[in-house]
């Protein structure tokens, strides 16, 4: 016998033939209760999504969490293979929290741009490290115990970085003016503009100079390369010289520029660094 909720369809026809030969009898009861289950369960799987994403942001201070719902989506797409799910939103996470710890313990600063592309490269990698406390502190301590060696490579990744083509621009040393090659780059429509490349190699020239006074390294929307972005937005090319404060600047449509150096004390102490990593290769000073 029936109950008073499982429906019989076999009574009347549908297209000439017996319902009952083309739907089976089914229980309304199982499918509501299974369709209300589902639902309640989709609406937990969202708050914790949401509660988890909070979070995360919290973890990365950040503001948006690039990443995270393809980590989701193709969580729901591995979903025979939860280790890679795992794997996946690990890396996605850890990697925006080295960042910040990199940023907070002031690491990123004592970095040039050569340094901070391949450390982002590592923590990136297959090969990045899971962030757990043992692993953070032992990082960062070695950081910190290697922190005036990263100084120091800095300065020289700036020196290396020199275009040779010029006469002041010395091989062995930095001298009261440089000439950096392609600070500017061009549009298709030959329009020029400061690009990323340029503005980081005066930012790291800039950094240098505070660094060896002693001072904060301003934030990289107000450093030297962003205020000679707005600058040259403004001005283009009046022919005027561009005044900063470790140095002076003419720069020219074929995208280099001249750098004259207004504190000699402190090219001086740059090439004292230079002469440690260059032995017996730096010329009596300028």
């Amino acid at each position: 016998m029936m109950s008073k909720h499982e429906i019989a369809i076999a009574d009347f026809e549908i297209n000439g033939q017996q319902a009952g030969e083309v739907i089976p009898s089914v229980s309304i009861d199982r499918i509501i209760a299974l369709r209300e289950s589902g639902l309640k369960q989709f609406t937990d799987a969202l708050a914790l999504l949401s509660s988890a994403r909070r979070l995360f942001l919290d973890a990365c201070n950040v503001k948006s969490l690039y990443g995270y719902d393809i980590c989701v989506k193709d969580a729901i797409n591995w979903e025979s293979q939860p280790k890679r799910a795992q794997d996946a939103i690990r890396k996605t996470i850890d990697g925006k929290i080295w960042h910040r710890l990199m940023l907070e313990t002031g690491m990123y600063t004592l970095m040039s741009t050569r340094q901070r592309d391949e450390w982002d490269r590592q923590v990136s990698g297959e090969n990045m490290p899971e962030i757990t406390l043992d692993t953070v502190l032992a990082t960062f301590n070695q950081l910190h115990v290697s922190k005036n060696d990263t100084f120091e490579q800095g300065v020289i990744d700036l020196f290396k970085s020199l275009s040779w083509d010029y006469k002041t621009n010395s091989p062995c040393r930095f001298g009261k003016k440089i000439i950096v090659s392609r600070l500017m780059e061009s549009y298709s429509s030959g329009r020029n503009y400061l690009g990323t490349p340029g503005r980081s190699k005066l930012d790291d020239l800039t950094k240098v100079f505070y660094l060896l006074e002693g001072r904060n390294v301003p934030d990289h929307r107000v450093s030297e390369g962003a205020k000679f972005g707005e600058y040259f937005e403004r001005e283009g090319f009046s022919g005027a010289v561009y005044e900063a404060e470790y140095f002076s600047m003419r720069y020219y449509m074929k995208g280099t520029a001249h750098i004259t150096f207004k504190r000699p004390e402190l090219v001086d102490r740059i090439n004292d660094i230079v002469a440690r990593h260059y032995p017996n290769m730096l010329p009596p000073r300028l």
